[in-house]
């Protein structure tokens, strides 16, 4: 069955963040983002890998030289292994390191399928400790994680501003709602008062104290009200649909929106302190600074390209073969092995250097686009306060003037019922009452979205000083 609901701007919000779908597609986006920047993390932990050929099987004809034919001749071998590889990696994120622990275990069996070949099977283990570390060169892996972790930070700051847009985007759905309700109340006392006219003016052209044409007057005036009722309630019901949609709600249900504060004052704003915190919510600004540290990682690694480099490796492991394999951990041989590998660029007619120029000409931009963003925020938080301070002072004024148009109308409309004013002075007052009712209402509707877009810039709420909470980010 369809359902009733009555709703404030704080319970509408609260919907919206638990069932929309722009809640839960920013929930689903974050959880992938933190899924990926924790990958980036792991990936510096050790990881552990087996492999297994299970069996490695071989049929081929192969050449040996006969040294008494003096020529090479062609025999079949057939071969079959068993083998186990075990890697564990360890990266090293201080050092851009990686230590590896290497591990294979095999059996091969070969048979030789000649006149005089014979059958061979063969037991090989080999366990290494190695050591690959680069000299010389940025540290990649450091590199790597601080793009993931940026990557990341992104990431969250998208989710604080999508949580910040959707909360504006209710508030102001919710105003507009609650302005055409307003607007159809407004219509609906003015169809009221317009019949009540028309009833009056009905009497009196029966008693003859005014013309027909009047009277008409009176009749064309009402239909007018109730066209403009008429329109308003499909206003209405239109904005009420797109409302119930944003929040998630079926559209069968019905929908209320009560405002439980409706006073309009001055706001004290710190324009200083209004523009350091936009600065802090930017997902635009934040990512133009990103993306001046990306720039630097990206100049250190294309300035390290054509540098000396230097890349060690080290080993030392235990091996055996053994045609049994109850023998084969016996006695195990060592083995070491270091290298030193140095490379030192000579000659590239002069790419690098304009890889570097390009990548420097990357940061120069990344920073100028970071300081222009600066300032555009600046000036939008400086003409939004303004903009704050004109609306509060023009709704006080319409208000006002709603008031003084109110008392007025009653006026007109007695001196009218006792004859000492036509239809037209009436119809004036009248039309000066509904103007100044939407005016007033338009006004002060401005003035709540003004400043829910200052809290959407800023993330606080300057009208009753807090700061907007971020939804919770569980349950995905």
């Amino acid at each position: 069955m369809p359902a009733q609901h009555v709703l404030d701007l704080e319970e509408a919000t609260a919907l919206a963040f638990e069932q929309s779908y722009t809640a839960r597609n920013a929930r689903q986006q974050l959880h992938a983002s933190e899924a990926a920047a924790e990958a980036a993390r792991l990936a510096l932990y050790s990881t552990v890998d087996l492999e297994f050929d299970v069996p490695d099987y071989s049929r081929t004809l192969l050449s040996q030289f006969n040294t008494t034919t003096r020529r090479y001749e062609f025999f079949p071998f057939e071969q079959l292994q068993w083998s186990g590889r075990l890697d564990i990696r360890q990266p090293l994120i201080w050092t851009n390191s990686t230590f590896t622990l290497s591990g294979l275990l095999y059996r091969m069996d070969q048979k030789d399928q000649g006149p005089d070949g014979a059958f061979e099977r063969n037991f090989y283990t080999d366990v290494a400790l190695q050591l690959r570390q680069p000299l010389f060169v940025p540290n990649t892996q450091r590199i790597a994680l601080r793009r993931a972790e940026i990557d990341y930070e992104e990431a969250l700051a998208d989710y604080v501003r999508s949580t910040l847009e959707l909360r504006f985007t209710v508030t102001e759905r919710f105003y507009r709602l609650y302005a055409a309700q307003e607007r159809v109340r407004i219509q609906q006392d003015r169809v009221q008062q317009e019949e009540a006219s028309f009833a009056t003016a009905q009497r009196k052209f029966r008693a003859g104290l005014i013309a027909e044409v009047e009277a008409l007057q009176f009749e064309v005036d009402l239909a007018a009200a109730r066209n403009d009722l008429l329109s308003a309630t499909n206003a209405l019901v239109s904005g009420a649909n797109q409302f119930k949609i944003l929040l998630g709600m079926p559209l069968r249900d019905s929908i209320v929106c009560v405002l439980r504060d409706t006073t309009v004052a001055p706001v004290d704003i710190d324009t200083d302190e209004a523009i350091a915190r936009a600065k802090q919510t930017r997902v635009d600004l934040q990512r133009a600074r990103n993306n001046i540290e990306r720039s630097e990682l990206s100049l250190e690694q294309v300035e390290a390209e054509r540098s000396i480099r230097g890349d060690l490796f080290l080993s030392y492991g235990l091996n055996n073969e053994e045609p049994e394999f109850r023998g084969l951990y016996n006695d195990l041989r060592d083995t070491r092995r270091a290298v030193l590998t140095v490379s030192i660029p000579v000659f590239d007619w002069g790419k690098h250097s304009h890889d570097i120029e390009a990548a420097r000409a990357r940061l120069r931009s990344a920073t100028l686009t970071a300081e222009d963003l600066e300032l555009n925020i600046e000036r939008e938080i400086s003409d939004l306060i303004r903009s704050i301070s004109s609306s509060a002072r023009r709704a006080e004024v319409l208000q006002k003037s709603r008031v003084i148009a109110e008392i007025a109308n009653d006026i007109s409309t007695k001196r009218y019922e006792v004859g000492t004013i036509g239809s037209t002075e009436l119809a004036q007052a009248r039309s000066r009452l509904l103007q100044a009712r939407l005016s007033s209402l338009e006004a002060a509707i401005d003035y709540y979205l003004a400043l829910a877009d200052l809290a959407r810039r800023t993330a606080y709420d300057y009208r009753y000083n807090r700061t907007l909470e971020v939804p919770e980010t569980t349950g995905f």
